[in-house]
């Protein structure tokens, strides 16, 4: 503690500390223009609909599965650039008491999911 401090006072910098804290936030990242974590939502009377920006997916690797309340999402594919891209996702809905019937497409670069709102029994829907 002290010696961070002393790095902050003095301006100085572990090398080291800074090329790790840079692999764990380039690992974390998703892919450029890519917003898996904030997803558009929407409803309607019978589904909430997610929509999350996933460009250059391609939509016959698209899986799907439920693990308990979660939802696992799976793809790859190739951007525009050409770099590649993968999705490896859990969307944990909480509250969620069977996800059997959601499902899941890519539309427009988009990845869209549609559950029921029979799978969130609390909601009072």
């Amino acid at each position: 503690m002290f010696v961070g401090l002393l790095k902050k006072l003095l301006g100085t910098t572990d090398a080291m500390a800074e090329a790790r804290s840079e692999v764990e936030r380039s690992e974390g990242s998703p892919p450029h223009g890519w917003n898996v974590t904030l997803p558009g939502v929407e409803q309607t009377d019978s589904e909430v609909i997610l929509r999350m920006d996933a460009p250059g997916l391609d939509p016959a690797s698209l899986e799907s599965s439920v693990d308990g309340d979660a939802l696992v999402l799976k793809a790859h594919g190739t951007t525009d650039s050409g770099s590649k891209v993968s999705l490896n996702e859990r969307l944990k809905l909480a509250g969620a008491s069977d996800l059997s019937a959601a499902s899941v497409s890519y539309e427009d670069g988009k990845l869209v999911v549609r559950i029921p709102k029979t799978a969130f029994p609390e909601s009072g829907s």
